[in-house]
């Protein structure tokens, strides 16, 4: 199965990134599309503000759409064709116990053969009252100085990622788009990261809480990790807009 590249690049920026890459698999006659999510975790004390280590990361994804580009010669030849949503939601976890995950979604979905130009994820908040992700967007754990901490937002946003080359599928191409989260960007202060070892265990009840009006007297330290995550996606979109 030999790969042939559909964007010529691999981009990891501060928290999120996107590879895509196709491989052409003679013995299917359809092309099939997967989009894998994965984080990435530095351990080496220089990516993270001492004291602090990452555990476990939660994301809740509503919706993902890839687009058709309607002006490349393949749409006219496929009236059928329209943009494909992938209907969540999606509640993946992509960090556990320190180690990052990998979690693949609609595998081996059929797509017509047409070029596509972006793909848009909504980050949304939790809607199902039997998990533990009830309400919140995403949800991040880990320890200070060894005391456990928690983060979560119930922040909605989009992120719309135009594809730096259009991506062609035919009848003969198989498609793996890749989602990867650099959690040590979000919390290293060299590269603009937010330094969380200020936070405080206010109620002393051995759980330091970050988010909107904790008990913890957190709330601003919240704001400014939701600002870099919004700093993060809002640059990356930039850097890939046509």
């Amino acid at each position: 199965m030999k790969p042939v590249n559909l964007i010529k690049t691999f981009m990891i920026i501060g928290l999120m990134g996107i590879l895509s890459s196709c491989s052409k698999d003679n013995n299917d006659p359809k092309n099939k599309t997967g989009i894998k999510f994965k984080s990435t975790y530095q351990t080496a004390k220089s990516t993270l503000a001492e004291g602090i280590a990452l555990e476990s990361f939660k994301i809740n994804i509503s919706e993902i759409e890839i687009e058709f580009d309607e002006h490349d010669p393949m749409f006219a030849h496929d009236s059928f064709a329209s943009d494909y949503e992938f209907k969540g939601p999606f509640e993946l976890e992509l960090m556990a116990e320190g180690n990052p995950l990998e979690v693949i979604l609609a595998n081996n979905v059929v797509l017509p053969a047409a070029a596509y130009d972006e793909i848009e994820f909504e980050f949304d908040k939790n809607k199902n009252q039997n998990s533990a992700m009830y309400g919140r967007t995403m949800v991040i754990k880990g320890s200070i100085h060894g005391t456990p901490f928690v983060f979560w937002t119930d922040k909605e946003i989009d992120m719309e990622i135009e594809f730096e080359n259009q991506v062609h599928l035919n009848d003969t191409h198989n498609a793996l788009l890749t989602v990867s989260f650099d959690l040590a960007a979000l919390f290293n202060p060299a590269l603009g990261g937010i330094d969380i070892t200020s936070a405080k265990d206010g109620n002393n009840d051995g759980l330091i809480e970050i988010y909107k009006n904790d008990p913890d007297g957190n709330s601003d330290l919240a704001n400014s990790v939701w600002s870099r995550i919004k700093h993060i996606i809002k640059a990356f979109e930039d850097k890939y807009d046509d």
